[in-house]
């Protein structure tokens, strides 16, 4: 987790369920709070739909290994 860098995420939001950011929070600062120094750039969008309709969040991520 120490060599993401950036991360997208994607949202489900529903009239009738809107996207859970507080729960998308908890997860991140679950992996990326306290111990973790730079904190990776993320964007959040809320979309209709994902390409499985049984998701209700999809996570992009990238990573840079710094290799000396």
């Amino acid at each position: 987790m120490g060599d993401v860098v950036k991360m997208q995420v994607f949202l489900v939001h529903d009239p009738r369920a809107p996207m859970d950011f507080g729960a998308f929070m908890q997860g991140y600062t679950q992996f990326f709070g306290g111990a973790q120094p730079n904190l990776p750039a993320r964007s959040v969008v809320g979309v209709s739909a994902l390409a499985n309709p049984g998701f209700l969040v999809e996570i992009e991520v990238v990573a840079v290994k710094d290799v000396k």
